[in-house]
């Protein structure tokens, strides 16, 4: 018999699946545009508009909001400014419309995966219990980068501890915590 909290522990690793696909979704169309370039192609919208982004769904904006990346949610936004009145003036509106337009322009040709891989592995942490591990890890980034969105990943690379780049070992450490963690919650969900 599982315990309640192992329950929930694996319904928010559920949930960081959502970012999974956003990732999924971002290199399918960083690759499509890097294809395109080489064969000095155009791309349709459709083709670069993502099915699932980072701005729809709950666990990314969690950690979106943890990472202070200032994203919104084009849809939240016109829900609520519906919702705050019926007699929202159109120039009200065409500022929500234009912004989700140019949030959606913004996502459509990633020029990187970066923030996608860091929520991936922000939310895995948060839901297996390594949030120490996570905010030492936004505190590095914000020291030594002055942002919480490196352009690199080096949370797998569990086996090599050497510090080429700044923040990776905080990178490498969050990596060992979740696998571990992880790891350890599969065991019991087994039993």
């Amino acid at each position: 018999m599982t315990s309640f909290a192992d329950e929930q522990t694996y319904e928010r690793l559920k949930q960081c699946g959502d970012i999974e696909d956003a990732l999924n979704e971002c290199e399918r169309i960083r690759k499509l545009v890097k294809k395109s370039k080489k064969k000095q192609s155009e791309l349709s919208a459709a083709q670069t508009t993502p099915k699932i982004s980072l701005t729809d769904t709950r666990a990314g904006m969690r950690i979106a909001r943890f990472y202070d990346w200032g994203l919104s949610n084009p849809r939240a936004a016109e829900a609520l400014a519906a919702m705050r009145s019926d007699s929202v003036l159109e120039v009200g509106q065409e500022v929500v419309r234009k912004e989700a337009e140019a949030a959606s322009r913004n996502q459509r040709r990633p020029e990187s995966c970066s923030r996608e891989r860091h929520a991936v592995w922000g939310c895995r942490a948060m839901a297996v219990g390594c949030a120490k591990e996570l905010v030492q890890l936004k505190k590095c980034f914000i020291e030594k980068h002055n942002d919480t969105n490196p352009q690199y990943s080096a949370y797998e690379n569990i086996n090599d501890l050497s510090n080429t780049e700044a923040c990776q070992l905080d990178m490498q450490k969050l990596g060992q915590c979740v696998a571990q963690n992880w790891k350890e919650l599969d065991e019991r969900l087994k039993k």
